[in-house]
């Protein structure tokens, strides 16, 4: 790519952000219309990181402080909640910029497909939805869409053979980017590192190994330094923990499903044969290999994150457009490229859409998720009595929440507060703890704001709390297991309708 196409590249791939930004300021703080609980989390660990605590050690979560730090920062800075979970996507959006850019410029031989490339980085940082074909809009599981964007850099830079050499350059994106992955949500790490080894050893780029080890080292080393060891070995604790716990091995469906079920098979299918065409067809371009070895970790990611959306695909698409540019003979590999970003078009509109439909949703219809931070606010509707159902078997009584968990929260600490119960740190049994953010309750030191398996933070509640309905039902039953096994005594002190309360007793 010439330096004039390179600069015409830049110019727009700042257009699309500036576009991103303008969007963002044209409505204040952040209205979302779905997956309340998922942003309950979210508040949760954001204002418990903004208080002093510090992720893996005072709270226990899989995800890495990289995926909550730039919401932190904002916070900190004096932005209201809602402001700074919106304009902290953005600043996501804006550090990736340059980066994405000189990808662009250097592999992306049009610049029709760098423009494209670099949109779909932007807005995978920036969207206010995690993918699907529902339209109404939510932070829930941001972090998988950041992940996507930081991991299209490397990836980019080691299927494509370089329209411009800058081993510097190259180094420092990819080692940035890996060392990103590592502290915003590891399984991107695991997955995708074997296709950027290979790739960097099949191009035999030993200057960019070096310089992206040292950057990638580096970068976490200074962590180390701001944070001490003991952050690694708190957040291997609880990867472990994770990735051990029979509660939650994956949110959506199997792993057989996500690779070949009818919702997915046509994009599986389409990548196996792209990496067979380029085998036999191109038996000296690396691509094909790399693009083999990546497979198997996209997939695996997909299955693991919710909604499964096969968002590799757009990748895929664009690499094989690129590579097939310029060659009569490799019009069916354009074809294919087409197809894989048709296969993956629903939610890639729906994320790119989001930033417009957060200006144009109507305001009425939103309040605030809590009182003490206005700009942060959620559709009322949604916020109304709790719903619980029952299991036919009357002797079962097992009561399923199936709506209104935010005032299923507020009802429970109102209650607990009335019975002059506050003023603690609460364990709450079920699959989300965020009771003090709705009354005079303490943060659980060590607690999971989102149930994992075990019992974490236990030892320093005080009050136990046993909620009628729960959205996962059987989390309760798990965490009554837990108690008995270890020898925890419940002493009974409240019981109504809502929910039973109880004095922890620790074995002694």
């Amino acid at each position: 790519m010439q330096n004039a196409q390179a600069g015409r590249v830049l110019g727009l791939i700042a257009g699309v952000f500036g576009g991103i930004v303008v969007l963002a300021a044209l409505r204040g703080g952040f209205d979302f219309a779905k997956h309340e609980t998922d942003m309950l989390h979210l508040v949760d660990l954001v204002l418990r990181l903004e208080g002093g605590a510090k992720l893996h050690e005072d709270v226990m979560t899989p995800l890495g402080l990289w995926g909550l730090l730039p919401f932190v920062v904002l916070k900190e800075a004096g932005l209201g909640l809602g402001a700074a979970l919106k304009w902290g996507q953005i600043l996501v959006a804006g550090l990736l910029l340059l980066p994405t850019v000189w990808v662009a410029v250097s592999r992306f031989r049009t610049a029709p497909l760098a423009l494209a490339f670099g949109a779909v980085v932007l807005f995978l940082a920036a969207g206010m939805v995690y993918g699907g074909d529902d339209v109404k809009l939510s932070l829930s599981m941001h972090y998988n869409r950041w992940a996507w964007a930081v991991v299209f850099l490397p990836l980019a830079l080691v299927i494509l053979p370089a329209e411009r050499e800058n081993a510097l350059a190259d180094g420092a994106v990819i080692g940035a980017a890996m060392a990103a992955l590592v502290l915003i949500k590891a399984t991107y790490f695991v997955a995708f590192a074997p296709a950027v080894v290979l790739g960097l050893l099949l191009r035999r780029q030993g200057r960019v190994i070096v310089i992206s080890a040292a950057v990638g080292l580096g970068l976490l080393g200074l962590q180390t330094l701001v944070s001490g060891f003991g952050f690694w070995q708190a957040y291997l604790a609880d990867l472990l923990a994770v990735a051990r716990s029979p509660v939650r091995p994956a949110p959506g469906q199997g792993w057989a499903q996500v690779m070949l079920s009818p919702a997915y098979a046509a994009g599986t299918l389409l990548a196996i044969g792209s990496v067979l065409w380029l085998r036999g067809r191109l038996k000296d371009e690396p691509a094909g290999l790399i693009l083999a070895v990546l497979l198997p970790g996209a997939i695996y990611v997909s299955y693991q994150n919710f909604g499964n959306d096969p968002l590799w695909l757009l990748l895929w698409g664009l690499v094989l457009f690129v590579l097939a540019q310029g060659q009569e003979k490799r019009r069916s590999l354009g074809l294919m490229g087409a197809l894989a970003l048709a296969f993956v078009a629903a939610p890639t509109i729906n994320i790119a859409m989001s930033p417009l439909r957060h200006v144009l949703q109507p305001q009425a219809a939103f309040e605030p998720l809590m009182a003490r931070h206005p700009d942060l606010r959620g559709v009322s509707v949604r916020f109304e009595r709790p719903l619980g159902t029952y299991a036919l078997d009357a002797e079962d009584r097992v009561c399923t929440l199936a709506g209104g968990s935010v005032a299923h929260m507020r009802a429970m600490a109102a209650r607990l507060e009335s019975a002059g119960l506050g003023g603690q740190p609460t364990y709450v049994a079920g699959l989300f703890n965020t009771l003090w953010l709705y009354g005079d309750f303490e943060p659980l030191t060590d607690g999971a704001p989102w149930y994992y398996g075990g019992l974490p933070g236990i030892e320093n509640a005080r009050l136990f709390v046993l909620p009628e309905c729960s959205f996962k039902p059987e989390f309760k039953a798990l965490v009554m297991e837990e108690i008995a096994v270890r020898g925890i005594v419940l002493e009974p002190i409240y019981q109504d309708d809502l929910l039973a309360a109880f004095r922890v007793q620790l074995p002694k």
